[in-house]
């Protein structure tokens, strides 16, 4: 009989599951190429996020002004920098130009929805649930004149102690919960993303806080709920700073960011208008209006940008406690970026000064002697001065969004260096304080009201070249750019410090002269700071030259 055909190399190989030992394969094994998807990169090391992250914290409307200057943060993993599709997504994704345009006005519109009800608690809102909680919430005042000046005496001096307290909290409870909600974020597993299901549950949880805090409690139940509102804000300002970073391809990043910055300024002086508004009605108006805007803020944002990718085949991470407490801390052997931050933090206290106790300045010292006339709820004037305020702030910022790029590109032509302009800049901003001052202070009628719309336009413009041109500065001054995510990180906080400082240190002036100056002393602290701040910046500068040489 007939043997079949064996094909040489086909038929006559062996089989390896019978011919191999276990031993044999386990060597196999070990050489086998495994196919596992390489977790995406933490938010916390991502340098775009965190630059959108550092420019949509400031409290003044800057970030498109500092959007508009080419000084892009240095992003190793930027597409420009190998083979990679600069159209493709840092998430896989390469979308069409359809979900391009809709990922553009996506952000826009959920910078606004994000950033306006929280403008709203912290400029109005809350500093005037604190005087409520002292008995100022009434229609008439009972004011002592000063026999020696003929002018009345500054009252809500004990306001700013409180506020301050609140202000610390709040400062201290977010440095900490943000790291930690971007470090769960980047662990979350589901099908409709990472960033998703945070947006959504932060916005109700600030709707339902927000409700809380408009309530007659105490001081101590405010400070609970103000720390607990941190995480809750936090689960929506951080996922949707890592979004754009993760969605949007490099190709389209700058044009995107720059309308997300727009949306800021925007949504700065809506949330004010917000708040003043609210506030002319009753005390807790502004906390309903608020809550709203919260809880349509998660789940419009998610439902106006594209459907956010399933996260559920991304792998496993271990959360680590350490990976949250070294986004705190500060580069090793870095004098140039100790000094750009100390700059930051002379700086936003200067700012802080006016902004953390602008309310109070205001309502009771701008207007604390119509009290005496006037039987109509001072919050009404104060109400719409402050929106006059927002108005011409974001003028000022817009003016500076539109110039900071021709002013980069002028001094780079005649050779000046950019940190003298910044340093410009903050003499510009102690005009300003000191114009506020002088005719508040030294004048009368109408003076005060147009002095403080007087310095919130040039404040605005100020602030808005210094955050633009001192970007620069910034990210000449980071030690490694491998690690230009973590110390940008560590650089917002100077923000959060500046607004310690100033609710500190502020407290400590209103209430230690209380019945001479009281909230007048604000301004002079304010231009002393950011004259500081100015020339910590020049020093700052020289130490960044002597590096680079």
């Amino acid at each position: 009989m007939l043997e079949p055909y064996v094909r040489p190399g086909i038929d006559d190989r062996p089989d390896l599951d019978k011919a191999l030992s276990p031993e044999d394969k386990a060597a196999v094994a070990r050489l086998a190429i495994k196919n596992r998807r390489r977790p995406p990169e933490a938010s916390a090391d991502q340098p775009e996020a965190q630059a959108v992250r550092l420019a949509a914290s400031s409290t003044a409307t800057a970030v498109a002004a500092a959007a508009s200057v080419d000084a892009p943060a240095p992003d190793l993993s930027s597409a420009y920098l190998d083979m990679r599709d600069p159209m493709v997504a840092a998430n896989g994704e390469k979308p069409s130009a359809a979900k391009v345009s809709r990922l553009n006005w996506g952000f826009f519109a959920a910078s606004i929805l994000v950033g306006a009800p929280w403008v709203a608690l912290n400029a109005v809102a809350l500093p005037n649930a604190v005087a409520r909680l002292f008995h100022y919430d009434t229609t008439e005042l009972q004011v002592t004149i000063n026999p020696v000046t003929g002018r009345p005496f500054p009252v809500a001096t004990e306001l700013a102690m409180p506020l301050a307290v609140l202000v610390i909290v709040g400062v201290v409870a977010a440095a900490l919960l943000t790291p930690l909600v971007s470090a769960l974020s980047d662990r979350t597993r589901t099908p409709f993303g990472r960033r998703t299901p945070w947006m959504v549950a932060g916005g109700l949880l600030c709707a339902l806080i927000t409700l809380i805090l408009g309530q007659d409690t105490s001081l101590v139940v405010m400070c609970f709920f103000w720390a607990l509102m941190q995480f809750a804000y936090a689960m929506l300002s951080a996922p949707l700073a890592s979004a754009i970073s993760e969605r949007v391809p490099d190709k389209f990043r700058p044009r995107i960011e720059r309308w997300h910055g727009i949306g800021v300024m925007l949504a700065q002086a809506l949330g004010v208008f917000v708040g003043a508004f609210g506030v002319m009605f009753t005390s807790y108006s502004p906390f309903i209006y608020t809550a709203i805007l919260f809880a349509v803020s998660g789940i419009a944002s998610v439902l106006v940008l594209p459907r956010e990718p399933s996260s559920t085949e991304l792998p496993r991470q271990r959360f680590d406690s350490s990976q949250v407490l070294d986004q705190l801390r500060p580069p090793k052997s870095a004098p140039a970026f100790a000094r750009v931050f100390a700059a930051r933090a002379c700086m936003m206290t200067g700012v802080g000064m006016t902004s953390v106790f602008l309310w109070y300045l205001v309502r009771f010292w701008v207007y604390g002697k119509a009290v005496q006339f006037t039987s109509a709820p001072l919050t009404i004037p104060a109400g719409f001065l402050i929106c006059a305020m927002a108005a011409a702030t974001l003028i000022g910022a817009a003016l500076a969004s539109w110039s900071a790029a021709p002013i980069s590109e002028a001094i780079e032509a005649r050779g000046i260096r950019t940190a003298t302009i910044v340093a410009a800049a903050c003499l510009t901003y102690a005009v300003g304080l000191a114009l506020a001052w002088g005719l508040g202070v030294w004048s009368t009628g109408t003076a005060r009201e147009n002095g403080m719309i007087l310095f919130a336009l040039i404040s605005g413009f100020a602030f808005g070249i210094y955050d633009a041109l001192g970007l620069e500065l910034v990210m000449d001054a980071l030690p490694d750019p491998r690690n230009a995510g973590h110390d940008l990180g560590v650089y917002a906080l100077a923000n959060s410090a500046g607004l310690a400082l100033a609710a500190i240190i502020g407290a400590i002036l209103v209430n230690a002269f209380a019945h001479s100056f009281g909230y007048y002393l604000l301004f002079p602290a304010g231009i002393v700071m950011v004259l500081l701040a100015g020339i910590v910046t020049l020093i700052g500068a020289e130490k960044i030259e002597e590096i680079k040489e």
